[in-house]
């Protein structure tokens, strides 16, 4: 019987975390919309959601790490209906531009919350490199995938070495996100999708089955 309480107990804690959580989301991607992200602090943060400051904290130790686990919540989804509905065959720049394009219109959509992550996301360390380490690994792994198809069909040299080739594809894109979010560039997500179509292809011409003269 005790055993039993325990457990209902542990599962009442655990709603309970979980609702602060969603309140504290909530609250913190509200107020970084309305104010910014300078402009927000974490006691701000934590009236609106209703809780202590000191609870915010426990969800991530400072207003950058609470930053990096709301992305890492919102993009790890993205990246993992991708990678599922990822066409089993097609062309190679097709395949990678499949994985991309749902997280250039993620980070469009909230370019100065974006701006930050992607400055800080090469430095990470610790918890925080944790926390996006599995969708990093998901993705590269699957352009590691997509080289594997297009070695195997001619598409590119048989020579390539598959993961130094899906970490180049990995920088092209990662490039385009930075050129995206540079305010006096001025670029939409649609022409950051083509000018990543456009880089991907050239970058094709370099890898491809035929050696330039």
């Amino acid at each position: 019987m005790r055993s039993i309480m325990n457990l209902f107990n542990m599962s009442l804690r655990e709603r309970a975390k979980s609702e602060k959580w969603e309140r504290i989301r909530a609250a913190a991607k509200r107020l970084f919309a309305e104010r910014g992200y300078e402009g927000t602090t974490v006691r701000a943060i934590a009236e609106a959601a209703g809780v202590a400051t000191g609870t915010v904290l426990v969800y991530g130790e400072t207003k950058d790490a609470l930053l990096h686990e709301l992305w890492r919540a919102e993009a790890m989804p993205l990246v993992e209906r991708a990678v599922t509905s990822l066409p089993g065959e097609g062309p190679f720049v097709d395949r990678c531009m499949h994985l991309f394009s749902p997280l250039l219109t993620h980070y469009a959509s909230q370019p100065e919350l974006a701006r930050v992550v992607v400055k800080e996301l090469p430095w990470l360390t610790g918890a925080a490199e944790e926390l996006h380490r599995p969708a990093l690994a998901r993705l590269v792994g699957a352009l590691a995938s997509v080289v594997s198809d297009a070695k195997s069909r001619g598409e590119l040299r048989t020579e390539v070495d598959g993961e130094r080739a899906a970490e180049l594809v990995f920088g092209v894109y990662y490039a385009a996100v930075m050129r995206m979010l540079v305010p006096m560039a001025g670029s939409t997500v649609a022409t950051a999708r083509t000018r990543l179509r456009r880089d991907l292809e050239m970058l094709l011409v370099g890898l491809g089955s035929r050696r330039s003269s």
